[in-house]
């Protein structure tokens, strides 16, 4: 079913519907309903899980490389058919409470499998202790989903910059 979701997604078709996405997977409505709940609990697994497959977590041994890699990977997802097509309906699906607590759920998620390389780059002295993970991370992705959805420019431009400007030291005040 998720595959079947986002491969709707993918082709552009517009507002996707339970009903189509059992058409394309050959299976009943009811099926859908059964195992997901609603279209949002679908929606939500299959960006979960396309992002899960798509955005690896790196361990490079260097928290610079591994948001290097992570970012180069998001950006890359981005730039798809597939990654566009998921940023894109992630953005235009409303508001419903039932939605927010999808998308609360999946950028926890994701946040909390990304975590791991802040929690690295603390232990060996790259950031510093109170350095906020999640925090970290939203500055990395979110010029990229920017770029993508927003300006249209290029994501993969400026990359490395952008970590270096993160992991900067800050500039003590004379």
């Amino acid at each position: 079913m998720c595959e079947a979701t986002l491969a709707l997604l993918e082709d552009g078709v517009g507002a996707v519907s339970v009903p189509q996405v059992a058409a394309r997977a050959g299976v009943a409505p009811s099926s859908i309903y059964r195992r997901w709940g609603s279209w949002e609990g679908l929606v939500a697994d299959a960006f979960l899980m396309s992002s899960q497959a798509a955005i690896t977590i790196p361990d490079t041994g260097s928290l610079r490389q591994d948001l290097i890699a992570y970012a180069t990977s998001v950006a890359q997802y981005l730039d798809s058919p597939r990654g566009h097509a998921v940023a894109r309906a992630a953005v235009t699906a409303g508001a419903s409470p039932e939605l927010e607590h999808h998308r609360r759920q999946f950028w926890t998620e994701r946040f909390q499998a990304a975590s791991g390389m802040v929690e690295r780059g603390r232990s060996r002295g790259e950031v510093a202790p109170e350095t906020e993970g999640r925090m970290l991370l939203e500055m990395v992705v979110a010029p990229l989903h920017f770029r993508r959805l927003v300006s249209h420019e290029d994501v993969m431009a400026e990359i490395e910059a952008r970590v270096d400007l993160l992991l900067r030291p800050p500039v003590k005040p004379r």
